[in-house]
């Protein structure tokens, strides 16, 4: 072969590829430009002739190999689950809480306290630990009370005594609430106090009684005194504590708070010493 014959031929293979190369579609362009590139990596001239063949047939290596989806990616309709509201629960005393009695809805001028007497005005037939009372101030007053794990046995217009009284500082408990038939019959009472001193004399409406805590310096959880006419005689009591006196009567501290030993006075919000107390009569 002469010298102009040998170098015609690789112009003739490269315009030959070129015009190859240019018919074919994007996705073949795309897979030779791959194998090509690979071919330029390959550590043995073997494996650079197979990757110049594959290039030269539009076959791409590994994963170009994939075929592209051209379709769009049909969008998924989302679920319309209906709504389904959740129905309200009911607030009531919880099960297994034997004794007790909170505020459920205050009167109008909630902080205008009130003691003597009332008239039931309802008792809830779904729940009947929820009571309604008529004041006579006209104002009504609902409560949830619960006596020796049964509710209050009161009847419609039966009328009842009531001490209600609450605290305008939430910082500073002064909370009154409690309910008694007539007659020194069952009801109940709870009674909570703050003061910057032990308190004294804190007295427990419709039960002829009254709570002292101890002045011992440094108690955290000092005891407290019960006394009064009701009673035989003094009653001393931890926190925490349960006593029946008698009576079908019983005395609970549910709390007892004052400022342990090096406590600094002024580090405390609100009332450094509480009382949290509880008594109720079983019919």
């Amino acid at each position: 072969m002469t010298p102009s014959a040998r170098s015609a031929g690789p112009v003739a293979l490269v315009l030959a590829l070129t015009i190859l190369i240019s018919c074919r579609s994007a996705s073949e362009r795309q897979a030779a430009d791959a194998a090509e590139n690979t071919a330029q990596v390959a550590t043995t001239p073997e494996q650079r002739q197979l990757w110049q063949e594959a290039a030269a047939e539009g076959r791409a290596p590994g994963l170009e190999r994939v075929p592209v989806v051209e379709e769009p990616i049909t969008q998924r309709t989302r679920s319309q689950a209906p709504s389904q509201p959740i129905p309200s629960q009911a607030v009531t005393i919880a099960q297994g809480v034997q004794n007790q009695i909170r505020v459920l809805v205050h009167p109008a001028n909630p902080f205008q306290s009130y003691t003597g007497r009332a008239r039931v005005s309802a008792i809830d037939p779904n729940d009947r630990v929820r009571v309604t009372l008529e004041l006579g101030d006209t104002r009504t007053l609902t409560v949830l009370a619960r006596v020796n794990g049964d509710p209050l046995p009161l009847m419609a217009d039966e009328i009842v005594s009531v001490a209600y009284e609450t605290g305008r500082d939430p910082r500073v408990p002064n909370d009154v609430i409690a309910i008694r038939k007539e007659n020194g019959g069952a009801g109940i009472a709870h009674v909570v106090r703050g003061s910057n001193q032990p308190l004294k004399g804190v007295d427990i409406p419709l039960f002829g009684m009254s709570v002292t805590q101890s002045d011992a310096p440094g108690l955290a959880q000092p005891p407290v005194v019960f006394s009064g006419p009701a009673l035989k005689g003094n009653v001393d009591m931890a926190m925490g504590r349960t006593e029946p006196v008698g009576g079908n009567v019983s005395l609970r501290v549910v709390g007892s708070a004052g400022l342990a030993q090096d406590t600094d006075k002024g580090l405390i919000e609100g009332s450094p010493f509480t009382v949290n107390v509880l008594v109720w009569k079983v019919p």
